[in-house]
């Protein structure tokens, strides 16, 4: 099973492309994060990058344990994979505006069973 890190970088609204190994395929997908200030978390959305299609739309980024820790859990239906935030320092806070890329990454798999 491959593991991508996504490239996030605690910036306001980034935008990236990435390519995910999911199967035994290769799925490219467009990312759209944005910092809820007044709420103090981070949320995503995902693109279908061929065809512009929104698959997810504001799914917050919120760390949890297992069984709720993959975030796309709720959207295994999709067939995008499975994501974890996983804290490098080991705390399980969530994610601040600083922390998301750095000590909070987000690592995405193959689809859970």
């Amino acid at each position: 099973m491959a593991y991508t890190i996504l490239p996030i970088a605690p910036s306001i609204n980034q935008n990236f492309t990435c390519t995910l190994p999911i199967g035994s395929q290769n799925v490219t997908l467009d990312f759209s994060l944005t910092y809820n200030t007044p709420g103090g978390y981070w949320f995503m959305s995902i693109s279908n990058h061929d065809s512009g299609e929104k698959l997810i739309d504001a799914l917050p980024l919120l760390p949890g344990e297992y069984p709720s820790a993959n975030l796309l859990g709720q959207h295994s239906y999709l067939k995008i994979g499975s994501a974890v935030i996983i804290s490098v320092s080991g705390n399980s806070l969530i994610p601040t505006f600083d922390s998301l890329g750095k000590d909070h990454l987000v690592v995405w798999s193959d689809n859970a069973n």
